[in-house]
């Protein structure tokens, strides 16, 4: 039985990196880093669990998403991270709105909520989006009550294994990349074999003289 009531939802565009409704100044004032939301002290930041606590959840719609090598020495080599099922990622997240000074528009922006790495993708990157999965999981999500969101929605936000990922062009670090060549799967170069003086000159096989066949008379 659907237990949470349902109220319409819509699409929107949103300036990545949450804005307070309290900030009113010109955005080149606001220093905080709001593009990512730890799931794990969401409750413990006011800027986000006032968020979430008056309903002001959202669902990040993507194809997927870039991940590099957060490992000490590792190549910087990105990732593409797709669902396995290739339908469009769901990512949990919170949104604000406010109205800057001198600025007639209302300003909506959004931060990504992300939990542990799964199995999946931990051995790349040790954090991930908060996924979900089903209907379900959305409507819950987007249409639960403030009374109730602690301890039905924060379960939702853990690590998921519903993801592939393959390696892309480096071309991708530019911002100024687009198209689908960002999709392309490359291949990882192969890692040459280390030469050694063995290797360089070759084994040599021991001289074996021919044996004397000559017959007594």
């Amino acid at each position: 039985k659907q237990w949470y009531q349902r109220r319409v939802a819509i699409t929107a565009g949103m300036r990545w990196g949450l804005i307070p409704s309290s900030h009113k100044k010109p955005l080149k004032e606001f220093r905080l880093s709001t593009h990512n939301c730890c799931a794990e002290s969401l409750l413990e930041r006011p800027l986000y669990a006032s968020c979430f606590k008056r309903g002001q959840r959202c669902i990040i719609v993507a194809d997927g998403f870039y991940e590099w090598n957060s490992k000490k020495g590792a190549e910087k080599i990105p990732h593409f991270v797709h669902q396995n099922d290739k339908k469009l990622m769901l990512m949990a997240g919170l949104y604000d709105r406010t109205r800057l000074e001198s600025e007639e528009d209302v300003l909506f922006s959004v931060s990504v909520i992300t939990v542990s790495a799964s199995d999946s993708l931990s051995w790349l990157h040790h954090r991930m989006p908060a996924l979900l999965e089903t209907e379900e999981e959305v409507g819950q999500w987007l249409h639960c009550g403030a009374l109730k969101a602690v301890d039905i929605l924060l379960p939702l936000l853990k690590p998921r294994t519903c993801i592939s990922l393959y390696p892309v062009s480096k071309s991708v670090n530019s911002v100024f990349t687009q198209g689908s060549d960002c999709l392309t799967k490359v291949l990882p170069p192969k890692k040459r074999k280390s030469m050694t003086l063995d290797s360089f000159f070759g084994k040599k096989k021991p001289k074996v003289e021919a044996a004397d066949e000559a017959s007594e008379s």
